[in-house]
Parts: C-alpha cells; sequence; structure tokens
C-alpha cells in the first residue's frame, strides 16, 4: 500500500469521526435548545397561568365586595354567631344563583365558605372568617389550570339602618290593596314606595278597585308578580303601560330589622294595667300585664312607654292620645291571642313632648318608633292623625276610614298577609324617619377596608 493512499484513508478516518464529533455536538445543541424552548414555554405558561390565577382572585375579589354591598348582619353580631349570620344572609343571596351550579353556601371550620365559581379561564372560592371585634376577613383564591393565588382584605362592621325603612310600606308577607285605599309620599312620590318579600303567595302584592299608590311597587323573589284589576294608579298612572315601568319584580329582598324590646320593659315602671277596663284618663309608663285584654274607651292619654305583655288583646275604642311609643313582648304567641286594634281616633305626638323630668329622662331616647310590636297583629279602622315614628307588627290590617301621616315606614314584620282596604290614607313622610328607631336592632354592613388588601402567600389553610 503506497504512503499516499494510507494518508487518505487516514484522513477520511479523521473526517468521519469529526462529523460524528459534530453530528453530536449538533444533536445536543439542538436537544439543549429544545429543552430551553421548551422551559421558556413553561415559564410562559406558568406566567400566563399564574396571572390568571390572580385575575380570577381579584376579580372574584370584586365579584364579592359587589354581593356584600346588599348584605346586612345583626348589630349584635358576635365571633359566635357571626359564621352562622353571615350564612343565613349570604346563602340566601348567593345559593339560587345559577354560576354556582347546584352547590352551596355552608360554614367549614371557622370560615362561611362559598364554593368555587367558574369562569371561562378558571374558578375561585371565597372565605369569610372572623378576625376581631367588628371585623371579619374575605379570603378569595383565584384557580388557573393547576396554579392558585389568593388575596384578602378585612370588612369593617359598619352600623347602617337596615333597608328596609327605605320604602313607605314593606312587609315580609303578601300585600293587598283595595276599596279606595291610598299611600301617598308627602315630600315625593318615591316616599310611598312599597315592597313584599313573600315566599309563601306567587302574587306578591294585589291591588284592586280604584286605590292609589304614588311610589313604585316591588317584589321579591324570582317567580313572583303584582296582580291588578279595577283601576289602580301607581306612580301617578292608570295606563297599564307606564304603571309597567313602575313595577319591580325578582328584586333583592332587602334586610327586615331584628326587633329588640326587653330593654324597653324595664322603662315600663309607673302604671301596671290588670284589669279589662280601666278607668284612668291618664296613664304613665304603663304595663299592661299578660292576659289582662283591655279595652280602653272615651279619651286616654299615655304618657312614656306603653309595655304590652303577651298574650294580650288590646283595644282602643275612644280618642287616644299617645306621648311616647307602644312596645310589645315576643313570646311567640298565636296572633289570635296577641293583638292590638285602635277603632277610634290617634294621636302619636312621639317622645319629644315629654316633660324633661327623670321619669321620663331614658324614655326620651327612645326616637323614631310609633309602634314596634312583634309577635301582635295590629289593626287600625279609625282616623290615626300624624304619627311620629315607624310602625311595625308581625301584620298589620287598615281598614275603614283609617287615615293619616306616618313619619317613618309601615313594616310587616312575618310573611302573613297586609291589609289596606276601604277608605284608607297613609300618607308617608320619611323625610322625618329616624337612623336608629327604637325597639329595633341596628343591622352593620360589612365595609371592605382599603388598607388592609393583602396578596397572601403560602399554602392555603
Amino acid at each position: 500500500m503506497s504512503q499516499s493512499k494510507t494518508s487518505h484513508q487516514r484522513r477520511a478516518g479523521i473526517a468521519y469521526l469529526l462529523a460524528l464529533v459534530l453530528l453530536v455536538v449538533f444533536a445536543a445543541v439542538g436537544l439543549a435548545l429544545s429543552a430551553a424552548a421548551n422551559l421558556s414555554l413553561q415559564t410562559s405558561n406558568n406566567y400566563d397561568n399564574a396571572a390568571t390565577a390572580r385575575l380570577q382572585a381579584e376579580g372574584g375579589m370584586s365579584y364579592m365586595l359587589y354581593e356584600l354591598k346588599a348584605l346586612r348582619l345583626p348589630g349584635t353580631t358576635t365571633q359566635a354567631t357571626f359564621p352562622a349570620n353571615l350564612l343565613g344572609v349570604l346563602a340566601l343571596r348567593m345559593d339560587p344563583m345559577p354560576n354556582l351550579n347546584g352547590q352551596h353556601t355552608h360554614i367549614s371550620g371557622s370560615y362561611v365558605v362559598v364554593p368555587g365559581i367558574g369562569t371561562e379561564d378558571g374558578h375561585f372560592t371565597s372565605k369569610f372568617n372572623w378576625v376581631a371585634a367588628n371585623r371579619g376577613r374575605l379570603t378569595v383564591q383565584g384557580t388557573a389550570r393547576d396554579v392558585s393565588r389568593r388575596v384578602s382584605v378585612e370588612l369593617v362592621f359598619t352600623p347602617k339602618r337596615p333597608a328596609v325603612f327605605d320604602y313607605g310600606l314593606a312587609s315580609k308577607g303578601q300585600i293587598n290593596i283595595g276599596g279606595h285605599a291610598r299611600i301617598l309620599g308627602v315630600n315625593n312620590p318615591g316616599e310611598a314606595s312599597v315592597l313584599s318579600a313573600t315566599q309563601n303567595h306567587s302574587d306578591a302584592i294585589s291591588l284592586s278597585g280604584n286605590i292609589t299608590v304614588s311610589g313604585d311597587l316591588y317584589a321579591a323573589g324570582s317567580s313572583t308578580y303584582v296582580a291588578m284589576t279595577g283601576t289602580p294608579s301607581v306612580a301617578g298612572s292608570t295606563d297599564p303601560t307606564v304603571i309597567a315601568e313602575h313595577v319591580h319584580l325578582g328584586v333583592d329582598p332587602p334586610d327586615f330589622p331584628e326587633t329588640n324590646t326587653a330593654p324597653l320593659a324595664a322603662l315600663a315602671n309607673g302604671d301596671v294595667i290588670t284589669t279589662d277596663k280601666p278607668s284612668q284618663s291618664t296613664f304613665t309608663n304603663v304595663r299592661i300585664a299578660a292576659g289582662t285584654n283591655p279595652t280602653f274607651g272615651g279619651d286616654v292619654t299615655f304618657n312614656g312607654i306603653v309595655y304590652i305583655e303577651a298574650p294580650n288583646k288590646v283595644k282602643f275604642s275612644g280618642q287616644t292620645t299617645i306621648n311616647g311609643l307602644i312596645v310589645t313582648q315576643n313570646s311567640g304567641c298565636s296572633l289570635d291571642s296577641c293583638q292590638i286594634s285602635f277603632t277610634g281616633g290617634v294621636t302619636a305626638n312621639g317622645v319629644g313632648v315629654l316633660p324633661n323630668t327623670s321619669q321620663f329622662a331614658d324614655v326620651k331616647q327612645q326616637t323614631g318608633t310609633f309602634i314596634c310590636a312583634p309577635g301582635f297583629a295590629l289593626s287600625f279602622s279609625g282616623n290615626f292623625g300624624a304619627v311620629n315614628g315607624s310602625i311595625a307588627a308581625d301584620q298589620l290590617t287598615f281598614a275603614g276610614t283609617a287615615e293619616g301621616t306616618v313619619e317613618g315606614s309601615v313594616i310587616g314584620l312575618k310573611d302573613v298577609p297586609t291589609s289596606l282596604n276601604g277608605n284608607v290614607d297613609i300618607n308617608v313622610d320619611r323625610s322625618k324617619s329616624n337612623e336608629n328607631p327604637a325597639g329595633f336592632v341596628k343591622s352593620v354592613a360589612l365595609v371592605p377596608e382599603a388598607d388592609s388588601y393583602l396578596e397572601l402567600t403560602g399554602i392555603e389553610p
């Protein structure tokens, strides 16, 4: 073999080896580039998922804060009662929503949990827990694929008057208005707005005859409606097309106030009535004993608190003047045995006219209420002049020629029918309504504290 041939073969072998080495190098570089590209893609996906998860959390936070605006808790809410109180109002609002897909708001440990609400790119879940006195926390976890992010904000319990006081006439029960009854706003038509939040009747509000309601009509619930016969006038018109614009169906029910008349009972430390036919004409800080069933005829005046124990059927058949307010014991007795009726004329001046003496010092602080009668049926069939304060009872009936001005709201506390018939005229003046009427537990709203907003890290508790 010649030297040139050997040299040629050696060069060919070296070239072959070099080609193999280069092939391996290029393959390695290709694999590295591919791995880097995959890593970059995965990193990009992770960033995208993380950003989407954060948007889910932030969007969920905005959504839940919007829903919270309409909610109220009892002002007496404590750490022990917070979960149940919040669940009660939150489930009522959230559970019927289709975006929960049949899931239910529930309590898990110390948390009130709203199950996952799905969106196009992921979902979010929400939790509420007690933080400290008059403070709670909302935590929202957003998830996109397998990535989650959490945000939270503290909620301050802020006193708010129950929203039901924004209506002229509101009831948890069906409202029937007939005959020539009229509900009119004194300062503007909207003061006489009417709302029913009944769960027992599909025809939440029934109008018949030649009735007049100067405000709008509101029916809570998804399947309720307003029934009309005769020639009713609503919002200043008898035209059905115009009336339809002032009928609002499926609205969210406002929070109805809890009542607490027990502290007021202690103020009834004057006259005690134990006979069914009292002979006095003037009473001071009265307690009407249970089972007395008295009838007050002729001209009679009550100064201060009138506290009615249950059961009792109390009738005012003459001209009655009340310089103070009437409250009742809520014993859960049947409305057949717990009744208050006014068949004569009534003047309710409120506590402001009481003298500045020691016996009325505490009573004069109980403003904004004429009657707070939980557990009782209340009826008017005579004129009641100007009523200084709101009227509330489990059941309300206005009949005959009842007529007068209510400086506040008229509220039915239970899901039983409220009735206005005959030549009844109720003029509503809410410009003088009180922000904290006596006998009612002031509600609290859950107001977010902006400075407490946090993006959370770590494992979800």
